[in-house]
């Protein structure tokens, strides 16, 4: 029986590859046989593994702006905090099973790609302006984020320490103040 798959099919079976074995786990041959059909289907979706490549890692890039902020909804301060939170621990098991772009994948792979460390770099200060954008601009943001690295790193080593995310995030949210950013609304006179 021959099996028509999708350009996503091959993106989740990328993505579930990388996740678990690195960039080198992700080759055409291997992902032909994970998905038991022929290499030709690969090349149907994808001009080579360069392109598969180059589309995990712009995914993951662009999921901020296409996926989160649109969920943030103009959310200001802890409101902001907690919607993102939410979206995390909705969007971490979407990540283990292929359907979303991982951060520990892209992190795993940054670690051993200066070109991808570039790109990972840039997102990831991206990532933080728009937690400073929402939240407010206080040294908490930087370390939030760094909770969360840390959080995403030790689930590569023990996955089963995943499932403590909700509580974590909770435990975050407890640790920022109830108060909205403050725009800096001070006005110079000139003369």
């Amino acid at each position: 029986m021959v099996r028509d798959l999708s350009r996503n099919d091959w993106l989740r079976s990328a993505r579930l590859a990388l996740l678990t074995g690195g960039v080198e786990a992700v080759r055409v041959e291997k992902l032909a046989r994970s998905l038991r059909v022929t290499k030709g289907s690969f090349y149907w979706h994808f001009k080579d593994r360069e392109q598969l490549l180059d589309l995990l890692l712009r995914e993951w890039e662009e999921e901020l702006m296409k996926d989160i902020i649109p969920q943030l909804n103009g959310r200001q301060g802890r409101d902001a905090l907690q919607m993102l939170l939410h979206l995390l621990i909705r969007r971490v098991p979407l990540a283990e099973e292929g359907i979303l772009p991982s951060d520990a994948a892209m992190l795993t792979w940054a670690s051993v790609s200066p070109e991808v460390a570039q790109r990972v770099n840039r997102a990831e200060g991206k990532r933080i302006r728009l937690l400073k954008s929402v939240i407010g601009n206080s040294p908490h943001v930087e370390l939030l984020y760094l909770v969360w690295v840390g959080f995403v790193a030790r689930g590569q080593r023990d996955p089963a320490s995943r499932r403590r995310f909700p509580q974590i995030a909770r435990m975050a949210l407890d640790f920022f103040p109830a108060e909205k950013p403050r725009r800096n609304q001070r006005l110079t006179k000139t003369t």
